[in-house]
């Protein structure tokens, strides 16, 4: 009998509870959080363009959209698309006195998993610290990649991104990347070599920013016809392609019995310059 009455007492109640959930499931108003979500999005930037599909509640406690597409009113192509993204806040940022927000993104034939902690518990200001993970991100699916780097850039992306720094100063902050492609396909805008074109197997880089720079500890590359390594600076601007660059390192050549040669990379993401010595 005892044991009967303990089951009631605790199967009731979490019962109740299911029966609730379903209920706020049901009722979740979907539509109308995606309306106000695009509306939000237009009045504040009348610039880009947002479409979503639906927006439903997700468990743990968040919002799940489906269907997101992010782009430019003077852009034909859209600059972003998912196939899902679930969004939650992070409940021991909270116990903390912190504001976090955790984020999960699908599209491009991979993942990406990313989380962003703010000092504040109710201000988006302030500083703040962000971490990416990304998991098998197919690049050559993803169309504004092709205009940042002018070039259609094939391969395989896997790599991990840590930046701390304060909101409305992103250029003081500093923040490391670590960086795998594989399997790719790199176009030269002229004929270097005797290639037009780099085939990798693999590509692996290692970086740091600060105060607006990107230090390069490591660039790689592996392929059939050619191994690089190089080393060096890169100066971003606010227009991507225009970013200077400053590298340097070595080439060796497989197919010339590993002859090696220097290597100097000047110029910008757009238009690079490089020099053998």
């Amino acid at each position: 009998m005892r044991l009967r009455i303990n089951r009631a007492v605790v199967g009731y109640p979490l019962a109740g509870i299911a029966m609730l959930l379903i209920f706020l499931y049901l009722r979740f108003p979907g539509e109308a959080l995606t309306d106000y979500v695009k509306a939000s999005v237009a009045a504040r930037y009348p610039g880009s363009t947002l479409s979503i599909d639906t927006i439903q509640p997700s468990f743990p406690p968040g919002f799940a959209f489906s269907d997101i597409t992010v782009g430019l009113r003077d852009r034909p192509d859209p600059i972003l698309r998912m196939d899902g993204l679930t969004i939650r806040p992070g409940g021991l940022a909270l116990l903390r006195g912190r504001l976090a927000v955790i984020a999960a993104a699908a599209g491009y034939g991979g993942e990406v998993r990313g989380k962003v902690e703010f000092s504040r518990l109710f201000s988006l200001q302030g500083p703040f610290t962000a971490a990416v993970d990304i998991r098998n991100l197919r690049i050559d699916k993803w169309a504004w990649l092709r205009e940042l780097f002018t070039r259609q850039v094939t391969g395989t992306l896997k790599g991990t991104i840590d930046f701390s720094g304060t909101a409305g100063a992103l250029k003081n902050g500093t923040g490391t990347v670590d960086f795998t492609l594989t399997n790719g396909v790199f176009p030269l805008q002229e004929v270097f070599l005797g290639l037009d074109r780099i085939e990798y197997r693999r590509v692996e880089g290692k970086a740091s920013f600060r105060n607006g720079a990107l230090k390069i500890t490591q660039l790689t590359l592996t392929g059939d016809k050619l191994r690089c390594s190089l080393k060096g600076n890169i100066l971003l601007a606010a227009d991507f392609p225009a970013s200077q660059i400053d590298l340097s390192g070595t080439i060796e050549l497989p197919l010339l019995g590993n002859k090696r040669v220097t290597l100097t990379i000047g110029g910008t993401i757009g238009n690079p310059q490089s020099r053998i010595m």
